[in-house]
Protein backbone atom coordinates (compact mmCIF):
# COMPACT_ATOMS: atom_id res chain seq x y z
CA UNK A 1 0.00 0.00 0.00
CA UNK A 2 1.65 3.58 -1.04
CA UNK A 3 1.05 6.37 0.84
CA UNK A 4 -1.67 7.70 -1.14
CA UNK A 5 -3.91 4.35 -0.52
CA UNK A 6 -3.23 4.69 2.74
CA UNK A 7 -3.89 8.71 3.71
CA UNK A 8 -7.12 7.76 1.33
CA UNK A 9 -8.24 4.94 3.89
CA UNK A 10 -7.39 6.40 6.58
CA UNK A 11 -9.55 9.43 5.67
CA UNK A 12 -12.41 7.14 4.70
CA UNK A 13 -12.08 5.94 7.93
CA UNK A 14 -12.38 9.05 9.50
CA UNK A 15 -15.36 10.05 8.12
CA UNK A 16 -17.25 7.52 8.92
CA UNK A 17 -16.53 7.57 12.62
CA UNK A 18 -18.39 10.03 14.58
CA UNK A 19 -16.57 12.80 16.49
CA UNK A 20 -16.49 12.92 19.99
CA UNK A 21 -18.74 15.60 20.18
CA UNK A 22 -21.25 14.34 18.00
CA UNK A 23 -20.85 10.66 20.31
CA UNK A 24 -21.23 12.82 23.46
CA UNK A 25 -24.14 14.11 22.10
CA UNK A 26 -26.04 10.55 20.95
CA UNK A 27 -25.05 9.67 24.30
CA UNK A 28 -26.85 11.93 26.32
CA UNK A 29 -29.50 11.91 23.81
CA UNK A 30 -29.69 8.07 24.31
CA UNK A 31 -29.88 8.79 28.07
CA UNK A 32 -32.42 11.74 28.27
CA UNK A 33 -34.83 9.22 26.26
CA UNK A 34 -33.93 6.20 28.41
CA UNK A 35 -34.77 8.98 31.56
CA UNK A 36 -38.23 10.08 29.59
CA UNK A 37 -39.37 6.54 29.37
CA UNK A 38 -38.50 5.56 33.17
CA UNK A 39 -40.36 8.08 34.52
CA UNK A 40 -43.34 7.24 32.24
CA UNK A 41 -43.02 3.22 33.54
CA UNK A 42 -43.07 4.43 37.32
CA UNK A 43 -45.87 6.73 36.21
CA UNK A 44 -47.69 4.27 34.51
CA UNK A 45 -46.46 0.58 35.71
CA UNK A 46 -48.11 -1.91 38.00
CA UNK A 47 -45.70 -4.39 38.63
CA UNK A 48 -43.48 -3.63 41.29
CA UNK A 49 -40.38 -5.40 39.76
CA UNK A 50 -40.88 -3.57 36.69
CA UNK A 51 -41.41 -0.52 38.41
CA UNK A 52 -38.22 -0.88 41.13
CA UNK A 53 -36.03 -1.26 37.85
CA UNK A 54 -37.35 1.72 36.50
CA UNK A 55 -36.62 3.73 39.63
CA UNK A 56 -32.69 2.49 39.96
CA UNK A 57 -32.15 3.51 36.52
CA UNK A 58 -33.64 6.84 37.11
CA UNK A 59 -31.57 7.88 39.56
CA UNK A 60 -28.29 6.40 37.91
CA UNK A 61 -29.30 8.19 34.15
CA UNK A 62 -29.92 11.35 36.63
CA UNK A 63 -26.88 11.01 38.11
CA UNK A 64 -25.25 10.53 34.50
CA UNK A 65 -26.92 13.58 33.11
CA UNK A 66 -25.58 15.67 36.40
CA UNK A 67 -21.97 14.20 35.82
CA UNK A 68 -22.42 15.06 32.24
CA UNK A 69 -22.73 19.09 32.53
CA UNK A 70 -19.58 20.89 32.66
CA UNK A 71 -20.68 23.59 34.95
CA UNK A 72 -17.33 25.87 34.73
CA UNK A 73 -17.60 26.04 30.98
CA UNK A 74 -21.54 25.36 30.75
CA UNK A 75 -22.32 28.42 32.25
CA UNK A 76 -25.95 29.26 33.82
CA UNK A 77 -27.36 27.00 31.32
CA UNK A 78 -25.32 23.93 32.87
CA UNK A 79 -26.49 24.78 36.29
CA UNK A 80 -30.05 25.23 35.78
CA UNK A 81 -29.92 21.76 34.05
CA UNK A 82 -28.56 20.66 37.40
CA UNK A 83 -30.71 21.99 39.51
CA UNK A 84 -33.64 20.49 37.67
CA UNK A 85 -31.95 17.34 37.05
CA UNK A 86 -31.74 17.43 40.97
CA UNK A 87 -35.46 18.63 41.91
CA UNK A 88 -36.23 14.99 39.28
CA UNK A 89 -33.94 13.11 41.57
CA UNK A 90 -35.04 14.33 44.96
CA UNK A 91 -39.11 13.84 43.51
CA UNK A 92 -38.34 10.66 42.05
CA UNK A 93 -36.57 9.51 45.75
CA UNK A 94 -39.12 11.11 47.45
CA UNK A 95 -42.31 9.08 45.96
CA UNK A 96 -40.16 5.81 45.72
CA UNK A 97 -41.23 3.17 43.23
CA UNK A 98 -44.73 2.60 45.79
CA UNK A 99 -45.85 6.22 45.26
CA UNK A 100 -44.82 7.49 41.94
CA UNK A 101 -47.82 6.01 39.71
CA UNK A 102 -49.60 8.96 38.46
CA UNK A 103 -47.89 11.48 40.74
CA UNK A 104 -48.07 15.07 39.45
CA UNK A 105 -44.18 15.88 40.60
CA UNK A 106 -43.25 12.88 38.57
CA UNK A 107 -45.57 13.54 35.66
CA UNK A 108 -44.01 17.20 35.75
CA UNK A 109 -40.62 16.35 36.27
CA UNK A 110 -41.11 13.70 32.66
CA UNK A 111 -42.17 17.03 30.94
CA UNK A 112 -39.33 18.96 31.89
CA UNK A 113 -37.51 15.88 30.65
CA UNK A 114 -38.86 15.68 27.55
CA UNK A 115 -38.57 19.65 27.10
CA UNK A 116 -34.76 19.04 27.75
CA UNK A 117 -34.49 15.98 24.92
CA UNK A 118 -36.42 17.61 22.42
CA UNK A 119 -34.06 20.95 22.52
CA UNK A 120 -31.55 18.73 22.55
CA UNK A 121 -32.24 16.96 19.27
CA UNK A 122 -32.56 20.29 18.02
CA UNK A 123 -29.23 21.31 18.63
CA UNK A 124 -27.52 17.95 17.83
CA UNK A 125 -29.07 18.62 14.24
CA UNK A 126 -28.01 22.06 14.56
CA UNK A 127 -24.44 20.95 15.20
Amino acid sequence: MNATQAIDAYTKTKNKTLSEEQLGHNVVSVALNRLKTDLDILLTASDIKVRTKAFERTILTIYYLQKSLDLVKGGELAKQLFRLYEFCRLKVIECGFHNSSGSQEIKSCRDFISEIAGSWETIKKAS
